[in-house]
């Protein structure tokens, strides 16, 4: 019975793992298979919810959105809108800061040493 309990366990954690970061999870970056050129910003801040970050570039809102990618993580996403029709015109992942982010993570890290030990046996 402990056993079957335990498998029931292990496969929701391993559903719950995959819903959530799988190609069509949320937050997964296939999502943007959905976009379309044109679609109002409403449509898409009800699909997607409200973005990371808006700033306003070249009379174009530019929203970002982290969306996941399986076997690769977070990447951030940006959607430009144009600034009168408030509809969308382009959008892209940017692997540049992705690697920028990937690099600083491994920065963080104390680099790895190596030491060496001698033992001395008896003979």
């Amino acid at each position: 019975m402990r056993k079957l309990v335990f498998f029931i366990l292990v496969m929701i954690f391993i559903a719950a793992i995959y819903g959530c970061a799988g190609t069509g999870g949320l937050g997964s970056i296939s999502r943007t298979n959905q976009l379309m050129p044109g679609m109002p910003s409403d449509q898409i801040r009800n699909a997607w919810g409200n973005p990371s970050h808006t700033q306003f570039i070249a009379n174009k809102w530019v929203w970002k959105y982290y969306l996941h990618e399986y076997g690769k993580g977070w990447v951030p996403c940006y959607l430009v809108f144009g600034k009168e029709t408030q509809r969308l015109e382009e959008w892209y992942a940017s692997e540049d800061e992705y690697m920028q982010q990937q690099t600083l993570w491994l920065q963080a890290f104390p680099p790895t040493q190596r030491h060496e030990v001698y033992i001395k046996q008896k003979k």
